[in-house]
């Protein structure tokens, strides 16, 4: 070393130290290193760190020639200085690190938050949109309803508009009127009484005959009522009094509150003097009144015999029967479309003309989103739901996100501060023994749900039968849960839509299941829980009862429109099974055999039944190869000429083993497989060319010009397919019959599962000339506006079904109901189901003039068709040999 250490303080004898740690002076000579000389004669330089006094020397290398080592103190502080700015200069670019971070951070969080906030606002309108639409669908479908009770109280009123109030009465039983209109507050039948009249209207309306005294002034209410003045001579009083030659007095009157009954003499011809001017016009009469505390509508409907309204003033003045006046409180139908819709209201408005009728229900928040929407004739709904979000600081979960984002920037960059200025740690290495990570195989879960798969349920399944072999007291269980309408979500709205549906679908059998137990999904729309339990507490069916409740809750796929319910069908299976497949099969069975919505417990007849189902499947198929279909027609006639008039073709299958089957024996097989569009396909072109062979044979009937026409009924899949157009098409083409002659039948329940879809169907086929008939009418409540978007001619109806009542008039009633509607869309309907003489007479009473069943004809094989032409209805009862189908 060049620099020397500086000596320490003199010695008191003042002879300087010359060696930093040197022992003892020797004779004023310096002492060197014990057992060391000078190297290569250079003198020997000082140590820094010396021995104790008295001790030897130490050799730094312990070698025999050792190198000594200095260091100065001018070099201690240059190195430390070095250190100091060394670790300054970190700290700053640690610390521009950290504010670096920090910054992004935060403007991260924020354009985060942004477009969190964004993206709920556009959530919150698209929601607004899909519940505005939902409640819009709701009261129009109440309106409809009300539509349909006009109809049918106007029906009841122009076929018996001498009726009795007994007589409404029985008839409010029968329509269930206020059990299935809640809104319902009066209904009234009001006739036009003029002044001669009066002693004969009260004898309608008592059956005792009195005199009438008219009032001038004051009010009067109806004799008899307690608490009111009865009139010299019983008779009753009119009100208001008047000088009038005619009243409009209320013929019969239901009201569900006895406070708001109106008196028998009140005339509301003084009180809406527009009662004779809606009767001459054919138009009704809308205008708010009271009904209690509630706001109300009255509704007026003029009522003409035979049904129809006269083209004429002065027909419609000679064909009046009355009115019809109706009290409704719109409120309880706004309450019902707002249940389970927090922070909504609602404005409905009615507007005619200059008139206009306001009813509301709840009030729209500040910033409420809004929406109108018109219901149809006149109505139109003002929906005002939550505030779509103001911004960032107005949305909380924005906000959240922000402050969230915001200081988890901040503690990053104290982190990366403290780690970047601060002391340098050695990553700790880890364990040379440590195990690797056990990461389950990506084979054995399913890729969508992330839920174990067939391979691993079947294990699990096979660990919990040996758990259960080895316990008495422990049994293992089964849910399958096969998924409703997945296939119609993947068809229409195609596979990303059904994806997220099976998505859902695992989380809330996740959420359901207890501890201990397993879901996995076997594939498709097929998912299954193991249970594992003591047999004392097995519970399976309170678990499947669980999961139809989580599938219940609405579901809403983002980006495809309005929220839906789930349904499943769960089959239940447990015991003491010795093969995991025996467990998972039997229960697959139980669900097949469960049907939609519902859960069933497998039974050993279930396997022979679907073993059946599975053979029958593979003969369908056959018989259709095999050519072992044949078809029935039978008979419609026309009752004002008592002749056939067409011929419905039904299949038959002639089994080989079994005989002849019935359509109920395999059809509904064949819609399940899908069969029945090669199958409806095969009864399409045969019918049409049995018809065609007709024609040539020179075989007519009382109608469609001398030709024998055909139905021929379609199925759902059938109407579904994107080729049914075509098919019809090809059978018209090859039988080469006039497209008139062909009647194509559709269910009801089959078009109103998709009227838009359905509509659009039968637009297609009609363009090629065919009838359309609207089978089973009545059993899904298609309303008037529907039936007006469909291309049809006939409506058919069976006595049989029209209602769950037994009550022969009530039955009697809906049909004539229908009738209306049809002459009223110029639809001619056919009753099929005719079993007796006295059926077949009350249909020519109420007027329908088209009719099929076994009391006219019995469906009969294509040779024996032609006799039926020249043969006359039979006039007395036949015999009942069994259903039509």
């Amino acid at each position: 070393m060049s620099d020397s250490i500086p000596p320490p303080n003199p010695e008191p004898d003042g002879s300087p130290d010359q060696s930093a740690g040197a022992g003892p002076v020797n004779d004023g000579a310096p002492e060197q290193s014990a057992g060391a000389g000078p190297v290569n004669g250079a003198p020997e330089q000082p140590v820094q760190d010396s021995a104790p006094s008295g001790g030897e020397p130490q050799n730094v290398n312990g070698g025999a020639s050792p190198t000594t080592t200095t260091t100065s103190a001018s070099g201690t502080d240059t190195l430390g200085r070095s250190q100091h700015v060394i670790r300054g200069r970190r700290g700053a670019w640690a610390a521009a690190v950290a504010v670096l971070c920090v910054a992004a951070g935060i403007v991260a969080s924020a354009l985060g938050a942004h477009a969190v906030a964004r993206n709920d606002v556009a959530d919150g309108r698209r929601a607004f949109q899909q519940t505005s639409t939902s409640i819009a669908s709701t009261l129009k479908l109440a309106i409809r309803h009300e539509e349909q009770l006009v109809v049918s109280a106007t029906t009841f009123f122009a076929g018996h508009s001498n009726a009795s109030p007994a007589e409404f009465k029985t008839w409010v039983n029968w329509a269930r009127a206020t059990h299935r209109y809640p809104e319902l507050d009066q209904l009234t039948l009001l006739t036009l009484v003029r002044a001669p009249e009066l002693p004969a209207y009260q004898a309608r309306i008592t059956g005792h005959p009195v005199a009438v005294h008219p009032l001038r002034g004051g009010t009067a209410h109806t004799a008899g009522i307690a608490g009111t003045a009865t009139p010299a001579g019983g008779g009753i009083r009119i009100v208001p009094a008047s000088s009038h030659r005619y009243y409009c007095l209320a013929v019969a009157d239901l009201s569900r509150s006895a406070a708001v009954t109106t008196p028998t003499g009140f005339d509301y011809c003084a009180r809406t003097p527009a009662l004779l001017l809606s009767r001459d016009a054919g138009v009704g009469i809308y205008a708010p009144v009271s009904a209690g505390r509630a706001g109300a509508l009255e509704v007026v409907t003029p009522v003409y015999g035979g049904y129809v309204t006269p083209h004429t003033v002065a027909g419609r003045g000679t064909a009046s029967v009355g009115w019809l006046r109706e009290v409704l409180v719109p409120s309880v139908v706004l309450r019902q479309a707002l249940t389970g819709q927090p922070g909504y209201a609602l404005r409905l408005r009615y507007r005619a003309g200059s008139s206009t009728v306001l009813f509301t229900s709840g009030a729209p928040q500040p910033g409420a989103q809004n929406t109108t929407t018109s219901l149809h004739n006149g109505w139109t709904v003002k929906t005002f739901g939550p505030s779509a979000g103001g911004g960032v600081f107005a949305d909380g979960h924005a906000l959240a996100l922000l402050i969230g984002g915001s200081l988890l920037s901040v503690l990053f960059g104290l982190l990366v501060f403290v780690l970047g200025s601060g002391r340098e740690w050695a990553p700790a290495s880890a364990p040379a023994t440590e195990p690797p990570r056990d990461v389950p195989h990506e084979d054995l879960y399913d890729a969508l749900t992330g839920l174990p798969n067939r391979a691993l349920m079947l294990d699990r399944a096979e660990r919990i039968l040996a758990r259960a072999g080895r316990q008495s007291e422990t049994v293992a269980g089964a849910l399958s849960i096969e998924i409703d309408w997945v296939k119609d979500v993947n068809d229409k709205l195609g596979q990303a839509a059904g994806d997220q549906l099976l998505k859902t679908v695992a989380q809330r059998l996740e959420r359901v299941i207890r501890t201990g137990d397993t879901v996995g999904r076997l594939g498709g729309d097929e998912f299954v829980v193991l249970v594992e339990s003591t047999a004392r507490g097995v519970r399976l069916d309170s678990l499947a009862r669980r999961v139809i409740e989580a599938l219940h809750e609405p579901v809403e796929l983002e980006g495809f429109g309005p929220s839906f319910v789930l349904t499943a069908s769960i089959g239940v299976a447990f015991g003491r099974y010795t093969a995991p497949e025996d467990l998972l099969r039997d229960a697959q069975l139980a669900a097949k055999a469960a049907g939609k919505d519902r859960y069933t417990l497998f039974n050993a007849n279930m396997r022979s039944v679907i073993e059946g189902r599975g053979v029958l499947e593979v003969e369908l198929n056959t018989a259709l190869v095999d050519n072992q279909f044949f078809l029935l027609y039978q008979p419609i006639y026309d009752l004002n000429t008592r002749r056939v008039v067409g011929l419905e073709a039904l299949i038959r299958w002639q089994h080989p083993e079994q005989g002849v089957l019935a359509p109920a024996d395999f059809l509904p097989l064949a819609e399940e497989t899908g069969l029945i569009v090669p199958i409806g396909r095969w009864v399409l072109e045969h019918a049409c060319s049995r018809a065609a062979a007709w024609h040539v044979a020179g075989v007519t009937a009382a109608g469609g010009g001398g030709r024998v026409g055909v139905s021929v009924t379609v199925s759902p899949n059938q109407l579904n397919r994107d080729g049914f157009a075509t098919d019809v098409q090809r059978a018209l083409q090859q039988s080469g019959i006039d497209p008139s002659l062909l009647t194509l039948e559709i269910a009801e329940t089959t078009v109103m599962r998709d009227i838009a879809a359905s509509a659009q169907r039968l637009r297609e086929v009609k363009q090629l000339g065919v009838r359309i008939a609207l089978d089973d009418f009545g059993s899904a409540y298609a309303s008037h506006s529907d039936l007006q978007r469909l291309s049809l001619d006939f409506l058919k109806v069976d006595r049989s079904s029209l209602a769950a009542s037994d009550t022969e008039e009530y039955r009697s009633w809906l049909l004539e109901t229908i009738l209306v509607a049809g002459r009223a869309l110029s639809l001619r309907v056919i009753a099929k189901g005719i079993e007796t003489q006295e059926q077949m007479t009350t249909l020519q009473t109420m007027g329908c003039t088209m009719a099929q069943g076994i009391f006219m004809g019995e469906p009969t094989p294509a040779d024996s068709v032609e006799s039926l032409f020249d043969a006359d209805l039979p006039a007395a009862p036949a015999i009942i040999t069994g259903p039509l189908r």
